[in-house]
């Protein structure tokens, strides 16, 4: 129930700023695909029943942003990974900061920002998960992705989101491994 409240919320979003667009693309870029959770358990990294999340992630431009920014492009990001099965569903925000190979067709970006889990609002009143320091978190992602014709791009993603320990207990991150499709406006 929350994971669909949360991909409702994205959507929303999407829908709500795309007749935005004057002279000025407020935005440039959706993208989705698969992610493989919890990749750093030492299990398989290759096996299907890793393959336990659906992203969609809405890149922002803001013309203010870059006007400092000689190299790259910085930009908002907002998103969420929903999950297939048992695992906590999560959305997203922060900035991403993508820097272009200057001949090549590749890019690279690095992406920090904050994360909320649905187990805020899902788990029992007494798990330490719904405390706000455990379902309120940080997430850093690095990406490497190949453009290709036509606006769209292949986007490789590692995404890292740590909890400090903030539970009193220790720490439980989640390392996310994600195939993606990119498409600008």
């Amino acid at each position: 129930m929350v994971a669909r409240f949360w991909a409702l919320v994205v959507m929303a979003l999407g829908l709500g700023i795309v007749p935005a667009q004057a002279q000025f693309n407020f935005l440039p870029e959706i993208r989705g695909g698969v992610m493989a959770g919890g990749i750093d358990d030492g299990a398989e990294l290759f096996s299907s029943e890793r393959i336990s999340h659906a992203n969609v992630e809405l890149l922002f431009a803001t013309p203010d942003l870059n006007a400092w920014s000689v190299i790259g492009e910085l930009r908002p990001h907002v998103g969420a990974t929903v999950s297939f099965g048992d695992e906590p569903s999560y959305g997203y925000a922060g900035l991403s900061w993508t820097l272009q190979a200057p001949i090549l067709p590749v890019f690279v970006e690095a992406s920090l920002g904050g994360v909320a889990h649905t187990s805020l609002f899902s788990a029992p009143e007494d798990d330490p998960s719904r405390s706000f320091g455990c379902a309120i978190g940080l997430r850093a992602a690095g990406s490497v992705g190949l453009n290709l014709p036509a606006g769209a791009s292949l986007i490789a993603t590692l995404e890292h989101l740590p909890d400090f320990g903030a539970c009193g207990t220790p720490e439980r991150a989640s390392t996310n491994l994600g195939v993606r499709l990119g498409w600008r406006f």
